[in-house]
């Protein structure tokens, strides 16, 4: 398991104007405020349905850790460096 920061309570929500849904096995994100699609693996498509229905990161990183048979530091720093991405785009 992961030590805990205080990060591991930050509460996630997605900005209102952003939607999302599976295309086979990727996903597709939709900021209507801008022209522009994001298109996310399966791990991202995966963090973003945890994001809207925990709204908590420590939530959605223990979720993440028992569905994917991968070391839990590898998992948190991926979901941080999404979680980055995400919010340098406003879409959190």
């Amino acid at each position: 398991m992961v030590n805990l920061t205080e990060s591991d309570d930050e509460c996630l929500v997605l900005h209102p104007d952003v939607v999302f849904r599976a295309v086979g096995d990727e996903g597709v994100v939709v900021d209507q405020r801008r022209p522009e699609v994001m298109v996310v693996n399966h791990l991202a498509l995966r963090v973003l349905q945890l994001i809207r229905e925990t709204g908590s990161r420590a939530a959605v990183l223990a979720t993440l850790e028992s569905e994917y048979p991968v070391e839990p530091t590898i998992i948190a720093a991926d979901m941080d460096r999404f979680l980055a991405d995400l919010r340098g785009r406003g879409l959190i």
